[in-house]
């Protein structure tokens, strides 16, 4: 079950929602953004963080890599033979 609660919540009650991580996951909110995702822990799991955290770093400079990859399609093909 995920839960949404604020930082403050979170502070206050980390020992709490540590105890309980293996039955709940929690998006933490800011000013009612969220802000991070605390889930439970299992081993072999590295490898789906890593994705997850390759998936973030493409969505938060996605207006970047769009003028990058348009400008490339707008250059044409290249020269380039393989």
């Amino acid at each position: 079950m995920i839960k949404i609660i604020t930082t403050s919540e979170m502070q206050k009650n980390i020992g709490q929602i540590s105890k309980s991580i293996d039955k709940n996951s929690y998006i933490v909110t800011n000013n009612g953004k969220g802000k991070m995702v605390v889930l439970p822990y299992f081993d072999g799991c590295n490898t789906l963080i890593e994705d997850y955290i390759e998936d973030f770093e493409i969505y938060s400079n996605k207006d970047r890599l769009e003028d990058l990859y348009n400008k490339s399609i707008k250059s044409g093909n290249s020269d380039l033979i393989i």
